[in-house]
């Protein structure tokens, strides 16, 4: 298919991108360069001699992670990361029921999902490893009841929650803001948090690679009403991590101001975040697990808003605007270890 965009004769600088040609395996702009994508993400651009050059650019020698972003779709699930459409993103259905609630995130190569039951909020908890084609495993089963949740784990008893989260071997039962159990597990073991910490409006990344929960206590100042410290709950240890950090909400919108300011991403060496800091006047990327850190972006009137997100590669782009001008670290773990804020090669 050929999308003609509307071009002005005689103008060569003004013509790139003005023909795009979507082919069956990549999308082809015809401007003032012809470049190509493929559906993995990676561009080239045609050669004066008639040759495709990688117009893809070199990354930091950094061991990366494997990740999958899941979505339900047609009573199934898709995995993906090279983009919507490649062709090496896995599609799943279970064998038996429609798909209704997919982990969001996975680290791992599995999914855990939720297929319907036999009432109204009645469902049957499975979990797959959709990387090697794996059978389904029934985790359990979970049931609305009168405004909070019953799950029934396989050969145990009942335990009652007021919410769950997904993880992609598992689900977590949110017993109250500060308390949790987590299943599949050989010895049923509650978590309670200490005193006055309670589970983050949001969990990031995949718990069952990171194995960490975020948390948040309320720690206002008299100019800074909406004031909290964010901290790393242990699942295995049981315990909180010393890497803490402050964030400034607003007031009655603490929620969605957590979901725009604060990102997790695992990585072999540990989960990295990056998060607005200082009110909103820094973005620090940090390993939480070493506590190791580094100031990304600075600015004293404040930064309007950052966007973090992991490639198909797993390196880990930081986008922020700061002032009039767009900022952007090219890998976050490659500035966090050794400072750079560019390609290797630049």
């Amino acid at each position: 298919m050929i999308t003609r965009r509307h071009c002005l004769l005689g103008a060569p600088a003004l013509l790139s991108g003005c023909v795009t040609i979507h082919g069956e395996d990549s999308v082809v702009r015809v401007g003032q360069d012809i470049t190509r994508q493929d559906f993995k993400g990676d561009k080239q651009v045609l050669r004066s001699d008639g040759t495709w050059a990688s117009a893809a650019l070199p990354e930091a020698n950094i061991t990366r992670p494997t990740v999958w972003y899941l979505t339900a779709q047609e009573s199934g699930f898709k995995a993906w990361r090279f983009g919507w459409e490649h062709e090496q993103n896995v599609r799943y259905v279970d064998p038996l029921s429609p798909i209704v609630e997919v982990s969001g995130f996975s680290a791992t190569g599995w999914a855990s999902y939720l297929v319907k039951g036999n009432a109204s909020r009645d469902y049957v908890v499975r979990r797959v490893n959709f990387t090697k084609s794996g059978q389904p495993e029934t985790i359990g089963h979970l049931e609305g009841f009168r405004g909070e949740w019953r799950f029934t784990p396989i050969g145990g008893p009942t335990v009652a929650a007021y919410g769950y989260h997904l993880t992609s071997r598992g689900i977590l039962l949110l017993r109250s803001s500060s308390a949790f159990t987590y299943f599949p597990t050989t010895n049923i073991a509650s978590r309670l948090l200490p005193a006055d910490w309670h589970l983050a409006w949001t969990q990031r990344g995949d718990i069952e690679a990171s194995r960490l929960v975020v948390v948040r206590r309320h720690a206002p100042q008299t100019l800074d009403p909406a004031r909290f410290e964010i901290g790393f709950y242990d699942v295995d240890k049981a315990q909180l991590l010393p890497t803490r950090l402050e964030m400034s909400l607003i007031k009655g919108s603490e929620e969605p101001n957590f979901r725009n300011r604060f990102y997790l991403y695992d990585t072999p060496k540990g989960p990295i975040t990056v998060v607005k800091e200082d009110g909103i006047k820094k973005v620090v990327v940090r390993n939480i697990r070493t506590g190791q850190q580094r100031v990304a972006f600075s600015r004293d009137a404040g930064i309007s808003h950052i966007k973090a997100e992991q490639t198909n590669t797993g390196r880990i782009t930081v986008k922020a605007a700061v002032g009039f001008s767009d900022e952007t670290i090219y890998d976050a773990e490659d500035f966090l270890y050794n400072g750079r804020l560019v390609p290797p090669s630049a």
